[in-house]
C-alpha cells in the first residue's frame, strides 16, 4: 500500500473518530440537560432551550462538514483504488502480451531444432545428424537423402537439389 493511501486511510479513520465522539459528545449534552430541568423556572427553562438549540446546530453543522470530508476522503480513496486496478489490470495485460510473444519464440525455436520433413528433432551425428543444401535449407541426413531420391528438389523452395549438394552442418548447440 502506498504511503499517500495509507495517510488518506488514516484520514477517513480520523473523521469516523470525530463523529463518533461528536455522537457522544450530543448524547451526554442532551443528558445534562434533562437533568437540570427539574426544579428550574420557565424562564431559566427557555434560555436553556435557546443554549440547547444553539449547540445541536453546532453539533448537526460540524456533523455536515465532517460527513463531507469523509465523503470527499472516500471518493479520493475510491479513485486511487480504481487507477491501481487499472493500472494492474494494464500490467497484466503487458505480461500476457509478453508472454505469448515468448511463447511464439519458443515455438519457433522448437522448429528450428526440429527435421522439417520428419518432426523429430536431429542430432550433431548419426544417421539423423543436421545437413543443409545449397539453398540454406536444413534438414536430417536421412530425410533429405530420401527426398532427393524421390524429387530432386528441395522440399521447402523446390530449387533443384543433387546427392552432391548436401552438406553437414558443425554446431555446439545442435539438440541431441
Amino acid at each position: 500500500m502506498s504511503s499517500n493511501s495509507s495517510e488518506s486511510l488514516n484520514d477517513i479513520k480520523s473523521l469516523v473518530g470525530k463523529m463518533i465522539f461528536m455522537q457522544v459528545t450530543e448524547h451526554l449534552f442532551l443528558r445534562a440537560q434533562q437533568m437540570l430541568d427539574s426544579e428550574v423556572t420557565i424562564e431559566e427553562r427557555v434560555h436553556r432551550m435557546e443554549v440547547l438549540n444553539n449547540n445541536m446546530k453546532w453539533f448537526n453543522s460540524e456533523r455536515t462538514r465532517i460527513l463531507e470530508q469523509l465523503q470527499l476522503k472516500i471518493s479520493g480513496q475510491i479513485s486511487v483504488e480504481h487507477l491501481n486496478a487499472m493500472n494492474m489490470s494494464e500490467n497484466v495485460f503487458e505480461l500476457r502480451e509478453g508472454l505469448d510473444g515468448l511463447s511464439r519464440r519458443m515455438d519457433s525455436m522448437q522448429e528450428d531444432i526440429k527435421c522439417p520433413i520428419c518432426l523429430s528433432p536431429w542430432s550433431s551425428n548419426g544417421r539423423h545428424r543436421v545437413v543443409s543444401l545449397r539453398c540454406g535449407h536444413l534438414f536430417g541426413n536421412s530425410c533429405i537423402r530420401t527426398a532427393i531420391r524421390r524429387s530432386h528438389r528441395c522440399p521447402i523452395c523446390r530449387r533443384r537439389a543433387l546427392h552432391a549438394d548436401v552438406r553437414r552442418i558443425f554446431s555446439r548447440r545442435i539438440m541431441h
